[in-house]
């Protein structure tokens, strides 16, 4: 298994600078006009309360946007930050295994003395350390960002949030790893995950505003991401459990569907 995740991340190594590369400029590019933003409150204000309900809440969590920690919500961690690192997530997810299928190299690894349990484990940790690693840049740059142009908010709020937008971004990953693992193409981990996560935002952000969507979003991961709240210091534990209880879920599912495939169909 050490030897499938060392491969597997220095395979990686360059994707995975470039992604901490682009995640950090993402959120420097984000957040440093939050000095002209403070000045001009009472017009953006206004604008903002011109917004139909809708619009604020495909936006952010919080309406008040004009405090560091609405700020800091709707230009990072309500839509961005989890945006990107699903992305990471996913691209992740459908390509350790379907990747080396693609290649021809799946039945290589496997007549070595290596079981398929070993194997995908040596896998999805290697995916995981890749998106641990961007998350913890990215939650460096946010803080040291954060500090540059005085946009006070509490440290360990930002960790939380950024924690709980990893959680989030690793639910939609794992989804594409269970696929791919089930045996199903590249391309259709990679819809199906991104299909789910494209309706698990657009209907938990509605869910207030439409009231038919209010039973189906509990359903829904996005449901139980409010960095809004964590941000001013209600970090609820229970949505962090249901996040970790799906992925351990579906990473259970992984492993079962994967060792029951027949690789020659």
């Amino acid at each position: 298994m050490w030897a499938v995740l060392h491969w597997t991340f220095w395979q990686r190594r360059w994707s995975t600078l470039w992604w901490c590369t682009g995640v950090s400029s993402f959120i420097i590019l984000s957040l440093s006009f939050y000095a002209s933003f403070r000045d001009q409150a009472v017009q953006l204000n206004e604008v903002l309360s011109r917004l139909p309900n809708a619009a604020h809440a495909l936006i952010s969590d919080t309406t008040d946007f004009l405090t560091p920690e609405g700020f800091l919500s709707a230009r990072l961690f309500y839509l961005l930050l989890p945006l990107l690192l699903s992305i990471l997530a996913i691209g992740l997810g459908s390509s350790l295994i379907a990747k080396e299928e693609d290649r021809g190299t799946l039945e290589v690894l496997l007549s070595r003395p290596v079981s398929r349990v070993k194997l995908l484990a040596g896998k999805a940790l290697a995916g995981l350390i890749i998106v641990l690693a961007v998350s913890l840049v990215s939650l460096i740059t946010a803080v040291v960002v954060c500090r540059l142009v005085k946009l006070e908010v509490a440290f360990d709020r930002i960790i939380l949030a950024t924690l709980l937008s990893t959680l989030l971004a690793l639910v939609f990953g794992v989804i594409a790893f269970a696929v791919a693992a089930h045996g199903r193409a590249r391309a259709a981990s990679v819809g199906i995950a991104t299909l789910f996560g494209i309706a698990s935002y657009l209907i938990s952000s509605l869910d207030e505003v439409v009231e038919v969507l209010r039973f189906p979003a509990k359903l829904l991961p996005y449901h139980y991401y409010r960095p809004g709240e964590v941000l001013v210091g209600n970090f609820n534990w229970r949505f962090v459990t249901i996040l970790v209880s799906v992925i351990a879920v579906l990473i259970l599912f992984s492993f079962l569907s994967f060792r029951q495939r027949d690789l020659n169909d």
